[in-house]
Protein backbone atom coordinates (compact mmCIF):
# COMPACT_ATOMS: atom_id res chain seq x y z
CA UNK A 1 0.00 0.00 0.00
CA UNK A 2 1.49 3.36 -1.00
CA UNK A 3 2.02 6.12 1.54
CA UNK A 4 -0.90 8.33 0.45
CA UNK A 5 -3.40 5.47 0.81
CA UNK A 6 -2.16 4.84 4.35
CA UNK A 7 -2.43 8.56 5.09
CA UNK A 8 -6.12 8.39 4.13
CA UNK A 9 -7.06 4.92 5.43
CA UNK A 10 -6.31 5.29 9.14
CA UNK A 11 -7.81 8.78 9.64
CA UNK A 12 -10.93 7.62 7.78
CA UNK A 13 -11.24 4.59 10.09
CA UNK A 14 -10.78 6.76 13.20
CA UNK A 15 -13.40 9.28 12.00
CA UNK A 16 -15.92 6.51 11.30
CA UNK A 17 -15.39 5.07 14.79
CA UNK A 18 -15.65 8.52 16.43
CA UNK A 19 -19.11 9.18 15.03
CA UNK A 20 -20.12 5.53 15.51
CA UNK A 21 -19.43 5.91 19.24
CA UNK A 22 -21.16 9.30 19.25
CA UNK A 23 -24.45 7.81 18.07
CA UNK A 24 -24.15 4.26 19.49
CA UNK A 25 -24.65 5.39 23.09
CA UNK A 26 -28.08 7.03 22.57
CA UNK A 27 -29.03 4.10 20.33
CA UNK A 28 -28.35 1.73 23.25
CA UNK A 29 -29.92 3.97 25.89
CA UNK A 30 -33.13 1.96 26.28
CA UNK A 31 -31.33 -1.37 26.88
CA UNK A 32 -29.14 0.46 29.42
CA UNK A 33 -32.24 1.70 31.29
CA UNK A 34 -33.40 -1.90 31.64
CA UNK A 35 -29.98 -3.16 32.68
CA UNK A 36 -29.25 -0.40 35.20
CA UNK A 37 -32.82 0.15 36.40
CA UNK A 38 -32.63 3.89 35.67
CA UNK A 39 -34.82 6.47 33.99
CA UNK A 40 -33.97 7.37 30.38
CA UNK A 41 -32.98 10.95 31.22
CA UNK A 42 -30.58 9.66 33.88
CA UNK A 43 -29.01 7.16 31.47
CA UNK A 44 -28.53 9.83 28.81
CA UNK A 45 -26.84 12.04 31.42
CA UNK A 46 -24.16 9.34 31.81
CA UNK A 47 -22.87 10.31 28.38
CA UNK A 48 -22.35 14.01 29.18
CA UNK A 49 -18.61 13.73 30.06
CA UNK A 50 -18.02 11.76 26.85
CA UNK A 51 -19.71 14.38 24.68
CA UNK A 52 -17.92 17.18 26.53
CA UNK A 53 -14.52 15.57 25.91
CA UNK A 54 -15.35 15.01 22.22
CA UNK A 55 -14.80 18.76 21.88
CA UNK A 56 -12.54 19.80 24.78
CA UNK A 57 -10.05 16.98 24.25
CA UNK A 58 -9.33 17.87 20.63
CA UNK A 59 -7.14 20.94 21.24
CA UNK A 60 -4.58 19.36 23.62
CA UNK A 61 -4.35 16.33 21.33
CA UNK A 62 -3.78 18.69 18.40
CA UNK A 63 -0.86 20.28 20.25
CA UNK A 64 0.47 16.79 21.07
CA UNK A 65 0.22 15.72 17.40
CA UNK A 66 2.09 18.85 16.24
CA UNK A 67 4.89 18.24 18.73
CA UNK A 68 5.22 14.48 18.16
CA UNK A 69 3.47 12.97 15.14
CA UNK A 70 -0.06 12.53 13.84
CA UNK A 71 0.51 8.79 13.43
CA UNK A 72 1.47 8.36 17.10
CA UNK A 73 -1.58 10.37 18.18
CA UNK A 74 -3.87 8.14 16.09
CA UNK A 75 -2.29 4.96 17.55
CA UNK A 76 -2.96 6.28 21.07
CA UNK A 77 -6.48 7.22 20.01
CA UNK A 78 -7.33 3.75 18.71
CA UNK A 79 -5.98 1.99 21.81
CA UNK A 80 -7.52 4.50 24.22
CA UNK A 81 -10.90 4.18 22.55
CA UNK A 82 -10.59 0.38 22.67
CA UNK A 83 -9.88 0.54 26.41
CA UNK A 84 -12.88 2.79 27.02
CA UNK A 85 -15.21 0.55 25.01
CA UNK A 86 -14.06 -2.64 26.70
CA UNK A 87 -14.35 -1.06 30.16
CA UNK A 88 -17.89 0.03 29.25
CA UNK A 89 -18.73 -3.55 28.27
CA UNK A 90 -17.59 -4.79 31.68
CA UNK A 91 -19.05 -1.93 33.74
CA UNK A 92 -22.06 -2.76 35.89
CA UNK A 93 -22.59 0.53 37.72
CA UNK A 94 -23.55 4.03 36.55
CA UNK A 95 -20.30 5.50 37.90
CA UNK A 96 -18.28 2.88 36.03
CA UNK A 97 -20.10 3.62 32.77
CA UNK A 98 -19.63 7.39 33.20
CA UNK A 99 -15.87 6.91 33.57
CA UNK A 100 -15.48 4.46 30.71
CA UNK A 101 -17.58 6.56 28.33
CA UNK A 102 -15.48 9.60 29.28
CA UNK A 103 -12.40 7.59 28.31
CA UNK A 104 -13.95 6.98 24.88
CA UNK A 105 -14.55 10.72 24.50
CA UNK A 106 -11.02 11.63 25.63
CA UNK A 107 -9.35 9.36 23.06
CA UNK A 108 -11.73 9.13 20.09
CA UNK A 109 -11.58 12.93 19.67
CA UNK A 110 -7.97 12.53 18.46
CA UNK A 111 -9.32 11.70 15.00
CA UNK A 112 -10.08 15.33 14.14
CA UNK A 113 -6.78 17.10 14.84
CA UNK A 114 -4.46 14.17 14.06
CA UNK A 115 -6.47 12.68 11.20
CA UNK A 116 -7.04 15.93 9.32
CA UNK A 117 -3.54 17.12 10.20
CA UNK A 118 -2.07 14.00 8.60
CA UNK A 119 -4.27 14.32 5.50
CA UNK A 120 -3.65 18.06 5.05
CA UNK A 121 0.11 17.52 5.04
CA UNK A 122 0.37 14.30 3.06
CA UNK A 123 -2.51 14.06 0.57
CA UNK A 124 -1.79 15.48 -2.88
CA UNK A 125 -5.50 16.03 -3.60
CA UNK A 126 -6.17 17.54 -0.20
CA UNK A 127 -9.77 18.61 -0.82
CA UNK A 128 -10.86 15.24 -2.18
CA UNK A 129 -9.13 13.42 0.69
CA UNK A 130 -10.79 15.67 3.28
CA UNK A 131 -14.11 14.99 1.54
CA UNK A 132 -13.62 11.24 1.97
CA UNK A 133 -12.66 11.83 5.62
CA UNK A 134 -15.94 13.72 6.10
CA UNK A 135 -17.93 10.95 4.38
CA UNK A 136 -16.52 8.42 6.85
CA UNK A 137 -17.94 10.42 9.75
CA UNK A 138 -21.37 10.64 8.14
CA UNK A 139 -21.25 6.90 7.39
CA UNK A 140 -20.57 6.28 11.08
CA UNK A 141 -23.62 8.36 12.05
CA UNK A 142 -25.81 6.47 9.59
CA UNK A 143 -24.50 2.97 10.35
CA UNK A 144 -24.12 3.42 14.12
CA UNK A 145 -27.76 3.10 15.26
CA UNK A 146 -28.43 0.09 13.01
CA UNK A 147 -25.26 -1.87 13.84
CA UNK A 148 -25.39 -1.06 17.55
CA UNK A 149 -29.05 -2.09 17.63
CA UNK A 150 -28.27 -5.29 15.72
CA UNK A 151 -25.45 -6.25 18.11
CA UNK A 152 -27.72 -5.52 21.07
CA UNK A 153 -30.45 -7.69 19.54
CA UNK A 154 -28.00 -10.54 18.95
CA UNK A 155 -26.08 -10.49 22.24
CA UNK A 156 -26.91 -7.44 24.38
CA UNK A 157 -25.43 -3.98 24.85
CA UNK A 158 -22.31 -5.27 26.61
CA UNK A 159 -21.37 -7.30 23.54
CA UNK A 160 -21.96 -4.24 21.35
CA UNK A 161 -19.34 -2.29 23.30
CA UNK A 162 -17.01 -5.30 23.39
CA UNK A 163 -17.12 -5.52 19.59
CA UNK A 164 -16.53 -1.76 19.25
CA UNK A 165 -13.53 -2.11 21.55
CA UNK A 166 -12.14 -5.05 19.57
CA UNK A 167 -12.48 -3.16 16.28
CA UNK A 168 -10.68 -0.11 17.70
CA UNK A 169 -7.92 -2.32 19.09
CA UNK A 170 -7.37 -4.04 15.74
CA UNK A 171 -7.04 -0.69 13.94
CA UNK A 172 -4.56 0.48 16.56
CA UNK A 173 -2.53 -2.70 16.27
CA UNK A 174 -2.48 -2.40 12.48
CA UNK A 175 -1.27 1.22 12.60
CA UNK A 176 1.35 0.33 15.22
CA UNK A 177 3.15 -1.81 12.64
CA UNK A 178 2.63 0.50 9.65
CA UNK A 179 5.16 3.18 8.70
CA UNK A 180 3.74 6.47 7.42
CA UNK A 181 5.91 9.20 5.94
CA UNK A 182 4.49 12.46 7.33
CA UNK A 183 6.70 14.74 5.24
CA UNK A 184 4.46 17.45 3.70
CA UNK A 185 3.72 17.27 0.00
CA UNK A 186 3.69 20.47 -2.07
CA UNK A 187 0.61 22.58 -1.35
CA UNK A 188 0.47 26.24 -2.20
CA UNK A 189 -2.19 27.47 0.20
CA UNK A 190 -2.05 31.10 -0.88
CA UNK A 191 -1.26 33.04 -3.99
CA UNK A 192 -1.00 36.65 -4.98
CA UNK A 193 0.63 38.12 -1.90
CA UNK A 194 3.63 37.98 0.39
CA UNK A 195 4.03 35.43 3.11
CA UNK A 196 2.06 32.63 1.45
CA UNK A 197 2.61 28.98 2.03
CA UNK A 198 -0.23 27.60 4.04
CA UNK A 199 -0.84 30.02 6.82
CA UNK A 200 2.27 32.22 7.04
CA UNK A 201 1.77 35.98 6.75
CA UNK A 202 -1.88 36.20 7.84
CA UNK A 203 -2.70 38.73 10.53
CA UNK A 204 -3.98 37.32 13.80
CA UNK A 205 -7.25 39.21 13.33
CA UNK A 206 -7.83 37.42 10.01
CA UNK A 207 -7.36 34.01 11.63
CA UNK A 208 -9.63 34.98 14.55
CA UNK A 209 -12.29 36.16 12.09
CA UNK A 210 -12.16 32.84 10.27
CA UNK A 211 -12.51 30.78 13.45
CA UNK A 212 -15.42 33.02 14.49
CA UNK A 213 -17.12 31.99 11.24
CA UNK A 214 -16.30 28.34 12.04
CA UNK A 215 -17.97 28.80 15.44
CA UNK A 216 -21.15 30.24 13.93
CA UNK A 217 -21.18 27.48 11.32
CA UNK A 218 -20.85 24.82 14.01
CA UNK A 219 -23.84 26.27 15.83
CA UNK A 220 -25.95 26.26 12.65
CA UNK A 221 -24.86 22.69 11.88
CA UNK A 222 -25.80 21.45 15.35
CA UNK A 223 -29.15 23.29 15.31
CA UNK A 224 -30.22 21.26 12.29
CA UNK A 225 -29.00 17.98 13.80
CA UNK A 226 -31.01 18.62 16.97
CA UNK A 227 -34.16 20.02 15.34
CA UNK A 228 -34.58 18.03 12.13
CA UNK A 229 -35.92 14.66 13.41
CA UNK A 230 -38.63 16.25 15.54
CA UNK A 231 -39.44 18.82 12.84
CA UNK A 232 -40.00 16.02 10.31
CA UNK A 233 -42.15 14.15 12.80
CA UNK A 234 -44.46 17.17 13.10
CA UNK A 235 -44.36 18.47 9.52
CA UNK A 236 -43.72 15.45 7.24
CA UNK A 237 -46.15 12.73 8.24
CA UNK A 238 -46.60 11.32 4.72
CA UNK A 239 -44.28 8.33 5.30
CA UNK A 240 -46.05 7.34 8.52
CA UNK A 241 -49.38 7.51 6.67
CA UNK A 242 -47.98 5.41 3.83
CA UNK A 243 -46.72 2.78 6.28
CA UNK A 244 -50.16 2.65 7.84
CA UNK A 245 -51.91 2.30 4.47
CA UNK A 246 -49.48 -0.16 2.81
CA UNK A 247 -48.35 -2.30 5.75
CA UNK A 248 -51.31 -1.78 8.06
CA UNK A 249 -49.02 -0.48 10.79
CA UNK A 250 -50.88 1.18 13.64
CA UNK A 251 -51.15 4.96 13.71
CA UNK A 252 -49.07 5.36 16.85
CA UNK A 253 -46.35 7.64 18.14
CA UNK A 254 -43.75 4.90 17.63
CA UNK A 255 -44.65 4.56 13.95
CA UNK A 256 -44.45 8.33 13.42
CA UNK A 257 -41.07 8.47 15.18
CA UNK A 258 -39.71 5.56 13.14
CA UNK A 259 -40.85 7.22 9.91
CA UNK A 260 -39.23 10.53 10.84
CA UNK A 261 -36.00 8.77 11.83
CA UNK A 262 -35.96 6.94 8.49
CA UNK A 263 -36.47 10.19 6.58
CA UNK A 264 -33.65 11.81 8.59
CA UNK A 265 -31.26 8.98 7.67
CA UNK A 266 -32.18 9.25 3.99
CA UNK A 267 -31.64 13.01 4.08
CA UNK A 268 -28.15 12.53 5.52
CA UNK A 269 -27.29 10.17 2.68
CA UNK A 270 -27.57 13.28 0.47
CA UNK A 271 -24.88 14.81 2.66
CA UNK A 272 -22.43 12.09 1.65
CA UNK A 273 -22.74 13.12 -1.99
CA UNK A 274 -22.30 16.74 -0.92
CA UNK A 275 -19.08 15.89 0.92
CA UNK A 276 -17.64 14.01 -2.06
CA UNK A 277 -18.55 16.84 -4.44
CA UNK A 278 -17.30 19.50 -2.05
CA UNK A 279 -13.98 17.71 -1.73
CA UNK A 280 -13.52 17.50 -5.49
CA UNK A 281 -14.27 21.13 -6.22
CA UNK A 282 -12.13 22.23 -3.25
CA UNK A 283 -9.14 21.05 -5.28
CA UNK A 284 -10.22 23.02 -8.35
CA UNK A 285 -11.47 26.41 -7.19
CA UNK A 286 -10.56 29.25 -4.87
CA UNK A 287 -11.64 28.27 -1.36
CA UNK A 288 -13.10 31.57 -0.08
CA UNK A 289 -15.39 31.80 -3.09
CA UNK A 290 -16.59 28.24 -2.51
CA UNK A 291 -17.11 28.99 1.19
CA UNK A 292 -19.31 31.95 0.33
CA UNK A 293 -21.19 30.07 -2.41
CA UNK A 294 -22.06 27.14 -0.13
CA UNK A 295 -23.35 29.34 2.68
CA UNK A 296 -25.25 31.50 0.18
CA UNK A 297 -26.97 28.31 -1.02
CA UNK A 298 -27.80 27.12 2.52
CA UNK A 299 -29.42 30.42 3.59
CA UNK A 300 -32.55 30.34 1.34
CA UNK A 301 -32.98 26.60 1.99
CA UNK A 302 -33.15 27.25 5.75
CA UNK A 303 -35.79 29.91 5.11
CA UNK A 304 -37.81 27.53 2.96
CA UNK A 305 -37.67 24.77 5.56
CA UNK A 306 -39.36 27.06 8.09
CA UNK A 307 -42.51 27.14 5.94
CA UNK A 308 -42.61 23.89 3.91
CA UNK A 309 -44.30 20.61 4.83
CA UNK A 310 -44.42 16.96 3.70
CA UNK A 311 -42.42 15.96 0.57
CA UNK A 312 -41.39 19.55 -0.21
CA UNK A 313 -39.86 19.87 3.25
CA UNK A 314 -37.91 16.63 2.81
CA UNK A 315 -36.59 17.82 -0.57
CA UNK A 316 -35.49 21.16 0.89
CA UNK A 317 -33.90 19.42 3.88
CA UNK A 318 -31.97 17.06 1.58
CA UNK A 319 -30.66 20.03 -0.41
CA UNK A 320 -29.81 21.84 2.85
CA UNK A 321 -27.83 18.86 4.17
CA UNK A 322 -26.11 18.40 0.78
CA UNK A 323 -24.58 21.87 1.06
CA UNK A 324 -24.23 21.92 4.86
CA UNK A 325 -22.10 18.76 4.83
CA UNK A 326 -20.55 19.51 1.45
CA UNK A 327 -18.95 22.63 2.92
CA UNK A 328 -16.88 20.56 5.38
CA UNK A 329 -13.94 19.72 3.07
CA UNK A 330 -13.91 23.34 1.90
CA UNK A 331 -13.77 24.65 5.48
CA UNK A 332 -11.14 22.08 6.48
CA UNK A 333 -9.06 23.10 3.47
CA UNK A 334 -9.31 26.74 4.59
CA UNK A 335 -8.04 25.74 8.04
CA UNK A 336 -5.01 24.22 6.32
CA UNK A 337 -4.47 27.41 4.29
CA UNK A 338 -4.85 29.81 7.23
CA UNK A 339 -2.76 27.96 9.83
CA UNK A 340 1.03 27.46 9.75
CA UNK A 341 2.09 23.86 8.92
CA UNK A 342 3.75 23.44 12.33
CA UNK A 343 0.42 24.30 14.02
CA UNK A 344 -1.90 22.49 11.60
CA UNK A 345 -3.20 19.82 13.99
CA UNK A 346 -3.63 22.45 16.71
CA UNK A 347 -5.79 24.44 14.27
CA UNK A 348 -7.99 21.42 13.63
CA UNK A 349 -8.22 20.79 17.38
CA UNK A 350 -9.35 24.37 17.96
CA UNK A 351 -11.99 24.01 15.24
CA UNK A 352 -13.28 20.81 16.88
CA UNK A 353 -13.66 22.57 20.24
CA UNK A 354 -15.58 25.42 18.63
CA UNK A 355 -17.83 23.12 16.58
CA UNK A 356 -18.54 20.47 19.22
CA UNK A 357 -18.27 22.74 22.27
CA UNK A 358 -20.09 25.91 21.26
CA UNK A 359 -22.30 23.86 18.94
CA UNK A 360 -23.59 21.99 21.99
CA UNK A 361 -25.46 25.17 22.95
CA UNK A 362 -27.82 24.32 20.09
CA UNK A 363 -29.56 21.82 22.38
CA UNK A 364 -30.66 24.63 24.69
CA UNK A 365 -31.23 27.10 21.87
CA UNK A 366 -33.57 24.77 19.97
CA UNK A 367 -35.47 23.97 23.15
CA UNK A 368 -35.90 27.64 24.08
CA UNK A 369 -36.97 28.85 20.61
CA UNK A 370 -39.34 25.93 19.99
CA UNK A 371 -40.96 26.32 23.42
CA UNK A 372 -41.38 30.09 23.02
CA UNK A 373 -42.48 30.03 19.36
CA UNK A 374 -42.25 26.84 17.25
CA UNK A 375 -39.81 24.42 15.62
CA UNK A 376 -40.30 26.28 12.35
CA UNK A 377 -39.04 29.44 14.06
CA UNK A 378 -35.81 27.56 14.84
CA UNK A 379 -35.03 27.61 11.11
CA UNK A 380 -35.80 31.33 10.92
CA UNK A 381 -33.29 31.86 13.72
CA UNK A 382 -30.83 29.64 11.85
CA UNK A 383 -31.37 31.78 8.74
CA UNK A 384 -30.39 34.88 10.72
CA UNK A 385 -27.18 33.15 11.82
CA UNK A 386 -26.48 32.16 8.21
CA UNK A 387 -26.91 35.78 7.10
CA UNK A 388 -24.39 36.77 9.78
CA UNK A 389 -21.99 34.11 8.47
CA UNK A 390 -22.28 35.43 4.90
CA UNK A 391 -21.57 38.96 6.14
CA UNK A 392 -18.50 37.74 8.03
CA UNK A 393 -17.21 35.87 4.98
CA UNK A 394 -17.44 39.17 3.12
CA UNK A 395 -15.18 40.62 5.83
CA UNK A 396 -12.82 37.67 5.33
CA UNK A 397 -12.62 38.57 1.62
CA UNK A 398 -11.65 42.12 2.60
CA UNK A 399 -9.07 40.91 5.11
CA UNK A 400 -7.41 38.63 2.54
CA UNK A 401 -7.82 40.93 -0.46
CA UNK A 402 -5.42 40.04 -3.27
CA UNK A 403 -4.66 36.57 -1.92
CA UNK A 404 -6.26 33.46 -3.34
CA UNK A 405 -6.59 30.48 -1.02
CA UNK A 406 -6.24 27.20 -2.89
CA UNK A 407 -5.40 23.56 -2.24
CA UNK A 408 -3.23 23.40 -5.35
CA UNK A 409 -1.38 25.75 -7.63
CA UNK A 410 -3.34 26.84 -10.66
Amino acid sequence: MDNEKKILLFPVASHFLFHFHEIAFPALAIPLTLSLGMELRDVLALGFPMYLLFGLGALPWGVFADRTSNRLALVIGFFGCAAGSLLTAFSTTPSGIVGSLALIGAFSCICHPAGMGLISHGAKNRGAALGIFSVAGTAGLIAGPFLAGLMNWLAGWTMAYAVMGAVSFLWGAALLFVHIDEAPVGHDGTAGGPGGGGGNGFALGTVVLFFWIVTLGGLVYRINIVALPAFLEFKAGFLASALHDLLNLPVAAATTTMAAASLTSLIYVAGIFGQLWGGRIADRHELKRLYLAFYAAILPLALLMAFLTEQALVAAAAAYVFFALGIQPVENSLIASLTPPRRRSTGYGLAAILIFGVGALAVYLVGWVSARWSLGTVYLFSSALLALIVANIALLFAATRGRDLRNRRR
